[in-house]
Parts: structure tokens; C-alpha cells; sequence
């Protein structure tokens, strides 16, 4: 299956859903990215205005931006280190993205004109396995996922306002991928930590209590989940071993899971548009990724 390697690498029916009707027969997606290089991790500026994601058409990753119907295409990030992975402040004038300039991994964060760059937080060592931070609704602190042995990745929360570091989540499995509720009370993240290192899980965390619950059970890989704007639905991938991933969307709690994606070469990455209508994904087109958009509700 041409997807599952290159993403593990980097790692006809409508029916109700509450109150909508969620179209489940391969709605028609657009290619905004529509280049022949590899573009990957895009996401919607919380006011819908931009898009940002990272891709190698320059030979090495980098962040770009465009605007919300595909065109405006800038580049943000031309360091040689390149960057990597980006995601939004939550005033949308902000973008944070990974990088290694500095000899390690570092997350920096640039208005979306290139200016007012700054380093946020730094590691001690080079984290191969990326970082995927997202900040949090208030713009307070930044969840992050951090590598910590070959197959160990572990979830981590740092504060702004004095610079700590405290874990959220960590064992001897892969915890990763933070996605903040957007009440900034909860976090969804997918984990290995009770299918002895197999499947990949998706569960949703308090932040107060650190409860767990586990959102996924089937006896197959489930991840990348995005919450919707209102909180109320979460898109996320899911495959067996041997299969394409697709596209799917479940209720809050775990209920009424429902494929939307059924393409020939796989689809990950979802990212809600903040109007809930509609999803970013990126799609494996011919020989590489790109970034699509596809309608959700009708």
C-alpha cells in the first residue's frame, strides 16, 4: 500500500449525525496544493483566512502559507535547517513551526509576513520523532509530544509565562499527537499503551484529573484526531496494517464512527475548518502528498 510506509515513515449514503447529514460517499475534495513536490500537515488559521503546512518542494521542509482557497502561496521558513510541522497561534497573525537551527530541536514561532521571529522553547537534543505541539486556546501553554527511546514517544505541557516543563502522559509506548479541546480543558492523543506496542489507540485526556478514556477499539490503527470547532466531533485515520488509511469521524465520546474518505491511495491529517463544514486532509496523489479539501455536511 503506497500511503502506510510513507506515513509511518514521518510517521454512497448519507445518514443522520447529529442534527446534519454527514456525507459518507466520497464528497468531491480540492487540490489547493496540486505540486508535484510532498506537502503534508496543513491546517486552517483559526479565522479560516490561511492555510499553513509543510512541504519539500525546495528540496528541503519547509512551512509555507496560502490563502484559504488554495492560492497566495508564501514561503515562511528558508533557514537551511528548513522547518517543520506547523501549526497556529490562536489569534491567527502567528505560526509555530519545529526546527533544528540551532543544532537541536527547537520551537519557534513567526508572524505570518516571516517577521518577529523567536525561539519558544528548546530542547536538549535532537527530537527525530517530531513534536507536533499546538497551543493551547488561551495561548498559554504548548502540548507537545517528545521521542524518548526508539518506540517511546511521551506527552509533555509547557507554560509560557515562566518557561516549565511538566509530563502529561508518559510510559513505555508511543503517546503522541496533542490536540487541545477547545475549551482548553481536555487533550485527544493516540497511544500504544494498551495494545502491548500494536495498534495505535485514540483517547481523550482531562487536563485536571488526567483521566483517560479510551475513544477507539477496534483491532486496527486509529489516529491523528482532530476535534471539531465545537468539540462536539473528532476526525481521525484509521487502517488495518495491510490498507489504505482513511478518513473517518466519530461522536465526542467515541460513538457513531463513520467513514467520509474513500480514496483509491489513502488520506490522513485531517484539520476542521473553523466553521466545522469542512476538512483539510492530506492526500497520497500519484506520487506524492497533497493538501485537499473536502466538504463534510449537506
Amino acid at each position: 500500500m503506497p500511503l502506510l510506509r510513507p506515513f509511518f515513515m514521518f510517521l454512497c449514503f448519507c445518514i443522520p449525525f447529529l442534527d446534519k447529514t454527514l456525507a459518507q460517499d466520497g464528497s468531491p475534495e480540492a487540490n489547493l496544493s496540486n505540486h508535484p513536490a510532498n506537502d503534508r500537515y496543513a491546517s486552517y488559521s483559526p479565522d479560516g483566512r490561511w492555510i499553513a503546512f509543510e512541504s519539500d518542494r525546495n528540496g528541503k521542509w519547509d512551512v509555507f502559507l496560502m490563502d484559504g482557497q488554495g492560492g497566495q502561496l508564501t514561503q515562511l521558513t528558508s533557514h537551511p535547517a528548513g522547518g517543520r510541522r506547523p501549526s497556529w497561534h490562536p489569534d491567527s497573525r502567528k505560526v509555530l513551526f519545529e526546527s533544528t537551527r540551532d543544532g537541536l530541536t527547537a520551537l519557534y514561532e513567526a508572524h505570518t509576513d516571516g517577521s518577529a521571529l523567536r525561539q519558544v522553547m528548546s530542547l536538549d537534543k535532537e527530537a527525530d520523532g517530531g513534536l507536533f505541539a499546538r497551543y493551547s486556546p488561551d495561548a498559554t501553554r504548548i502540548a507537545y509530544s517528545l521521542q524518548e527511546g526508539e518506540a517511546n514517544f511521551n506527552l509533555y505541557l509547557f507554560t509560557l509565562a515562566d518557561s516549565t516543563t511538566k509530563a502529561l502522559f508518559r510510559d513505555e509506548y508511543r503517546n503522541v499527537y496533542p490536540q487541545w479541546h477547545p475549551t482548553g480543558k481536555e487533550i485527544l492523543f493516540f497511544s500504544r499503551h494498551e495494545t502491548g506496542n500494536e495498534d495505535d489507540e485514540i483517547y481523550r485526556m482531562n487536563l485536571k484529573t488526567h483521566r483517560l478514556k479510551r475513544l477507539t477499539l477496534w483491532p486496527r490503527h486509529n489516529f491523528c484526531p482532530a476535534w471539531s470547532p465545537n468539540g462536539r466531533l473528532i476526525a481521525y485515520v484509521t487502517s488495518m496494517e495491510d490498507t489504505r488509511p482513511e478518513i473517518y469521524i466519530m461522536k465526542s465520546n467515541g460513538k457513531k464512527q463513520q467513514r467520509i474518505t474513500f480514496n483509491e491511495d489513502g488520506d490522513t491529517l485531517p484539520h476542521w475548518h473553523p466553521d466545522g463544514s469542512k476538512l483539510l486532509i492530506t492526500g497520497y496523489r500519484g506520487d506524492n502528498f497533497e493538501i485537499c479539501e473536502i466538504g463534510l455536511f449537506r
